[in-house]
């Protein structure tokens, strides 16, 4: 099958809606037609258990989508290529912090994407944290933006474009109040939206448009 694309989502920071990110662009991408693998890296394994539809030792468990599996770093270091290969993309969500295990995720995935949020001092975060990305001979796929409120932030967000230029994603995920009430349905924003019949032309949707936008911007990327 195509090359596996291994992409890290990954942030010093936390509360920058990484783990949301990952959950929103592994469904977004399966609706490609990609089979995906989801690989929690955090001790804390939110993103693990949101996907957990049965539980067991295999180093990889089904979800309740077709398209999207999921696992554990530590299970993930068990599996061999030819089960990797299986997937079009496998998208590791990393804890916040910069250890020696995570430098390792970084350096074995070769592209990081970086969720960051607006604030004054988050530029000089960031430049710290695609220093690391290139110690660890990875390339830095793009920084986006994350829970985007145009009245507050719209400013800084030309301050960001003009500092990081093409390192700055096109799409922007904006602020939504209902993503904490999709997590604690168990559910991707998109199904749970459809479930709870909101309406599509309303501004809720913008948020799916979103993550939809910025999953085809990571797999032109990737596979250009």
């Amino acid at each position: 099958m195509e090359h596996t694309r291994k992409i890290a989502l990954y942030n010093h920071k936390g509360g920058v809606a990484k783990t949301t990110s990952v959950i929103n662009l592994a469904w977004s991408i399966q609706k490609a037609g990609k089979n995906v693998l989801v690989v929690d890296c955090d001790t804390q394994e939110n993103c693990f258990m949101f996907f957990m539809a049965a539980s067991g030792q295999e180093p990889i468990l089904p979800t309740a989508y077709e398209r999207i599996k999921h696992t554990t770093w530590t299970r993930y270091m068990e599996i061999d290529r030819y089960e990797t290969d299986k997937f079009d993309y496998i998208l590791f969500d990393l804890p916040p912090a910069m250890t020696e295990e995570v430098k390792q995720i970084i350096h074995h995935c070769g592209i990081v994407y970086v969720p960051t949020m607006l604030g004054e001092f988050e530029i000089a975060g960031l430049e710290q944290v695609t220093v690391e990305i290139a110690r660890q001979n990875a390339r830095l796929g793009g920084v986006f933006i994350t829970m985007y409120q145009k009245q507050n932030d719209e400013e800084l967000l030309e301050t960001f474009r003009t500092a990081l230029h093409s390192s700055l994603m096109e799409t922007v995920i904006p602020f939504s109040r209902t993503v904490r009430e999709s997590q604690k349905a168990g559910l991707p924003i998109e199904p749970y939206f459809a479930e709870k019949k909101v309406p599509r032309n309303g501004n809720s949707w913008k948020i799916v448009n979103a993550y939809e936008s910025l999953a085809a911007e990571i797999v032109h990327q990737c596979e250009a």
